[in-house]
């Protein structure tokens, strides 16, 4: 009998699986450990494309993320604004979150350079910002984009690149779009995300990231870009960082991640243990991402387990309003026919559902899991024994599912 131990939140748990059952544990290789500041200079004297002193702008833009990324944006900022001359704005690309507060200026976006740079610094509002149209992109995308970016010599794209659930993956092209654009154009590109090619960890074909690409592409005919970003460990500790061209940077920060994060695995599993971590196992919303990484690991008709506390409950409710208490149909039919931006969480969901049984262990009420399909469990063992009793076949545990992407054998 092997014996497992997991994270449950912050708290390590135990549990057991017959030996003769068990496919493998999938962890994702660790990151090797640097200094923050080596790398972020080590991007800047070598970048992809042009070198950021040869553009000598007069007028400089720099874009940065929202508090809701792990971005060591201030540290980042303080490197590039150390090879620029000239005057220099902020804008943060909100996409369509809300306004930073104060103290996300002054405590995340900032930091320690916010007395110097608060009074130069704006933000998007996908709604009220000014914004300039530039057609629509091959898959009928509105392309709308903040006029600011049109005001500047240059534009500098700061982010960071992690693995995506719809996206393949954030960084790069999405500092503009979506964090620049408008409602209507991003509410147009998430619609695309109702594609199954639209995945985790998933680039070539997946039509969001094409389109967001095709956006950035637009944009970058009428302004200089060039774009610094670093690859983080779910703590928001950087190891690896690229700049440049912003898409030729970009790419080459995705490889380097999946050579850590991309776990192969034999063959799909018929039941897949999937651990979100941590904080990443906060709310039922931000466990979701775990439950991507087992559409990847599992085989249809298997079983999929998901391991989260979800100590905050179920988290931003419009996606679980609309899961619960209405039958397949009546969901599908507001899915595709009255799309509202939100919406491709629900369709993710459903097409887990259609593909495997998904069993829960977390601190939710039972009722709260039953109501979008999930069977509740209040113990790791419990789940797993009952699903050894329901599904021959072995057992894959992805530890760190929320930041894995899986790759079985065979699959394309």
């Amino acid at each position: 009998m092997a014996s497992i131990r997991i994270l449950y939140g912050d708290e390590l748990r135990e549990f057991s699986v017959p030996d003769e059952r068990l496919m493998g544990i999938y962890q994702v290789t660790p990151p090797p450990s640097r200094d923050i500041n080596e790398l972020l200079e080590e991007a800047l004297d070598n970048p992809i494309g042009r070198e950021l002193e040869s553009y000598k702008p007069k007028k400089t833009l720099i874009v940065v993320n929202d508090a809701t990324r792990l971005t060591p944006t201030p540290k980042m900022l303080e490197h590039v604004l150390s090879r620029l001359k000239g005057d220099v704005s902020i804008i943060v690309a909100t996409g369509t979150h809300r306004a930073p507060t104060e103290e996300e200026y002054r405590e995340t976006i900032l930091g320690p350079l916010y007395d110097d740079l608060r009074s130069r610094t704006t933000h998007h509002d996908c709604r009220e910002s000014s914004l300039v149209s530039l057609g629509r992109t091959s898959r009928g995308t509105s392309v709308e984009v903040n006029k600011m970016l049109f005001d500047y010599d240059l534009v500098i794209t700061l982010g960071s690149v992690e693995p995506h659930y719809f996206a393949g993956f954030t960084g790069g092209r999405k500092s503009i779009a979506p964090g620049l654009c408008s409602y209507t154009c991003v509410e147009q590109n998430h619609k695309l995300a109702l594609s199954p090619e639209s995945a985790l960890g998933k680039l070539r074909g997946n039509p969001v990231h094409e389109d967001l690409e095709e956006i950035v592409k637009i944009v970058a005919k009428k302004v200089n870009i060039f774009s610094l970003n670093v690859a983080i460990t779910g703590k928001g500790e950087v190891w690896a960082a690229r700049a440049g061209n912003i898409f030729e940077s970009f790419y080459s920060l995705v490889e380097e991640i999946e050579r850590y994060y991309r776990v192969r695995m034999p063959s799909r599993a018929d039941i897949v243990v999937v651990v979100a971590p941590g904080e990443m196992g906060i709310d039922l919303y931000q466990s979701h991402k775990a439950l991507e990484a087992a559409k990847l690991a599992v085989r249809r008709g298997g079983i999929a387990i998901l391991i989260a506390p979800c100590w905050d409950g179920i988290g931003p409710r419009n996606f679980y309003d609309l899961l619960a208490g209405k039958s397949r149909d009546q969901i599908e039919k507001i899915i595709y026919e009255r799309y509202k931006l939100g919406y491709h969480k629900v369709a993710k969901i459903i097409e887990l559902l259609d593909m495997v049984d998904v069993y829960a262990v977390t601190e939710l009420e039972p009722i709260i899991l039953q109501r979008i399909g999930f069977k509740p469990f209040n113990s790791i063992q419990g789940a797993i024994d009952e699903a050894l009793n329901h599904k021959d076949g072995k057992v894959a545990i992805l530890p760190e599912a929320s930041i894995t992407i899986p790759s079985p054998l065979g699959d394309p």
